[in-house]
C-alpha cells in the first residue's frame, strides 16, 4: 500500500499545468479567416482597397524569400508574386493611385533594395473581381558600403499631387524617393528613426525626436524630455490623435509620448512610464481606442480611449492571450502541439487602424480578426482640446464678445430710437419734441365747422418720418450678423465628426 501511495504522489508531481484556456481574445476579437503559407511571414500590410461598407478588402504579406502574397478578407489567396529580389521583405507600405481601382505597394528588403509594385483590381459588377500585381520600379542603393542594411521603415508623404516615399534603414539613413524610383535626397541621423508622423515630416528615434526639411534635406534632432537617455526599441502613433505615440524601451518600460510642433520647432515629452517585463522582439499596433503589443508568445491589449489612463500612469492593460490559445481556435490540438511548427515566431501585427487586425501566428499562419472592443467618445474630446481647434474656438468667442460690447454701433438703429433720423425735407434741428401743441378747444371748433360744411380738411395725422434717408439701412447692420458662440461651437464639432 505504501508503494502504491508513493507512486501516485510521484505521478501527481509530474503533472504540471502548462496553460489555461482564456476566452478573452475570442470574446473581444471576432475570427474572420486564416491563411497558411509555406514560408515564414516577415511583413504584413493592409491594402487601401475598401468595399461599399468602408471595410478593408485585401491584405498583403511578405515572406523570408522575397515573395508577396495578397489575399482577401475572406481568406482567399489571390496573388502570389515572385519579386525580382529574393531577400526577405522587412518593410511594406501601400497607398491609392491616382487611377481608379489601382494601388501602389512598396516593399523594402533586407539587402536594402526597394521595389515598387502596382495592384490593379478588376470589378465584375458589384462583386469582387480579379486582382493583378506587377513590378514597376526598383531602387538599389548606389553606395556599395551600405548594401546589406535592412529597410526598417517605409512611409508615404503627399505634397499636392506629388508623392514621396520615405525609407529608413538599420543604419539610421533616411532616403526620399520619387514615385518613379529616382532619389530626391538622403540624410544621415545619429539615432535610428522608429516611426514617422502621418503627413508631417516629424519622426521619433531611439533616443528622441527629429524633423526633416524636404527642400534642403536638413535634419533636426532633439532629445525627448523625460526619456533620461534610455533607448527605445519600437514606437507606434495613436490611431486617433496624431501627436500621441506609445513606445517600448530597452529597460522594459512602456511609455506614452507626445510629439508636438512643426519641422522648425518641435518638442517631445514623455507623459507616462510603466514597467513591463518582456524579453525578445516585439511588435506594436494601434487601433481606435486601443494599443496592441505582440511578442513571441502573447498578445497584450491596452485601453487608451478613456480619460482615466491620462491621469493614472499611462495605458491600462485589459488582457493578454497566448498565441497558442489563439491558434487553437481554428487548428486542432495535434497541429498546435507539434512544437516543430512553431520553432520560429516573428512578432507581426498590422491593422487598418480601425477594426481589422491581422496577426502573424508563426509557422506561416496569418489570422484576421475584427475587433469588438468598444470605443469611448472621450477620445474625441481629447483630440479637440489638444489641437489648434481650441485656439480657433477661443478666437471666435473673443470676436463675438468684442462686437457684442459695441452696443452703440449695434443697437443705435433699433426700435428704441424710432425718430432719431431727420426726415427728408424737414428743417435741420427739428424733431418730434419741437412740434407745437394745438389747443384742444380750438381744434374741436374746427372739426365742427368742417363737418357742418360737408367738407373735410386736410388730415392732421402725423406721419412718422423715414428712419433712414432714402430707405437705405446702414451697411454695418446689413453685414454684421454674428451668431452666438454656442452655435459656432456646435457647427464646428459637427464638421469635425464628419471629417
Amino acid at each position: 500500500m505504501g508503494i502504491k501511495g508513493k507512486t501516485r504522489d510521484e505521478e501527481r508531481a509530474r503533472a504540471v499545468s502548462v496553460t489555461k484556456y482564456s476566452p478573452f481574445w475570442s470574446e473581444r476579437f471576432q475570427f474572420v479567416s486564416a491563411v497558411k503559407l509555406d514560408s515564414d511571414t516577415t511583413c504584413i500590410n493592409v491594402l487601401p482597397f475598401r468595399d461599399y461598407e468602408g471595410l478593408s478588402k485585401y491584405v498583403a504579406v511578405g515572406d523570408d524569400q522575397g515573395r508577396v502574397y495578397v489575399f482577401s478578407r475572406n481568406g482567399d489567396v489571390l496573388i502570389e508574386l515572385y519579386t525580382v529580389c529574393d531577400s526577405p521583405v522587412t518593410a511594406m507600405v501601400s497607398y491609392l493611385s491616382v487611377y481608379k481601382n489601382e494601388s501602389i505597394v512598396v516593399t523594402g528588403h533586407q539587402n536594402g533594395v526597394i521595389l515598387v509594385h502596382k495592384v490593379l483590381e478588376g470589378l465584375n459588377g458589384e462583386e469582387w473581381g480579379s486582382l493583378s500585381m506587377e513590378n514597376v520600379g526598383k531602387f538599389i542603393p548606389t553606395d556599395h558600403s551600405e548594401e546589406g542594411l535592412a529597410i526598417t521603415i517605409l512611409e508615404v508623404h503627399h505634397v499636392g499631387r506629388s508623392r514621396y516615399i520615405l525609407s529608413s534603414d538599420a543604419g539610421g539613413k533616411i532616403r526620399v524617393l520619387r514615385e518613379n524610383g529616382t532619389v530626391h535626397g538622403s540624410a544621415i541621423l545619429t539615432s535610428r528613426p522608429l516611426a514617422f508622423l502621418k503627413q508631417r515630416l516629424l519622426f521619433l528615434t531611439e533616443n528622441g525626436a527629429g524633423s526633416l526639411d524636404l527642400r534642403s534635406m536638413k535634419v533636426r534632432e532633439s532629445e525627448c524630455e523625460g526619456l533620461n537617455h534610455t533607448l527605445v526599441r519600437d514606437y507606434v502613433f495613436d490611431a486617433t490623435e496624431r501627436s500621441k505615440a506609445y513606445g517600448f524601451t530597452s529597460e522594459g518600460d512602456l511609455i506614452h509620448v507626445l510629439l508636438l510642433g512643426d519641422i522648425m520647432n518641435f518638442k517631445c515629452r514623455v507623459r507616462s512610464k510603466r514597467k513591463f517585463d518582456i524579453d525578445g522582439p516585439i511588435a506594436m499596433q494601434a487601433i481606435k481606442g486601443y494599443l496592441l503589443l505582440v511578442n513571441e508568445e502573447k498578445v497584450f491589449a491596452y485601453n487608451v480611449s478613456t480619460q482615466h489612463y491620462v491621469r493614472v500612469s499611462g495605458p491600462r492593460l485589459l488582457f493578454s492571450a497566448g498565441l497558442d490559445e489563439i491558434r487553437s481556435l481554428f487548428l486542432n490540438y495535434q497541429v498546435v502541439d507539434a512544437h516543430v511548427e512553431w520553432r520560429r515566431v516573428i512578432p507581426l501585427i498590422a491593422s487598418n487602424r480601425e477594426k481589422l487586425v491581422v496577426l502573424g501566428l508563426g509557422g506561416g499562419y496569418v489570422g484576421m480578426y475584427r475587433s469588438n472592443l468598444p470605443v469611448f467618445k472621450g477620445e474625441f474630446n481629447t483630440m479637440l482640446w489638444t489641437s489648434p481647434v481650441l485656439f480657433f474656438i477661443v478666437f471666435l468667442f473673443g470676436a463675438w464678445q468684442f462686437f457684442a460690447k459695441k452696443k452703440d454701433a449695434l443697437t443705435s438703429w433699433g426700435p428704441d430710437y424710432p425718430f432719431s433720423s431727420t426726415p427728408t425735407g424737414a428743417p435741420i434741428g427739428s424733431s418730434s419734441g419741437d412740434r407745437s401743441i394745438v389747443d384742444s378747444s380750438s381744434r374741436r371748433d374746427e372739426l365742427v365747422d368742417l363737418r357742418a360744411g360737408g367738407l373735410r380738411g386736410p388730415s392732421r395725422r402725423y406721419v412718422s418720418p423715414s428712419r433712414y434717408p432714402g430707405e437705405q439701412p446702414p451697411p454695418l447692420r446689413r453685414a454684421l450678423l454674428i451668431p452666438p458662440p454656442d452655435l459656432l461651437l456646435l457647427i464646428l464639432i459637427i464638421k469635425l465628426r464628419r471629417s
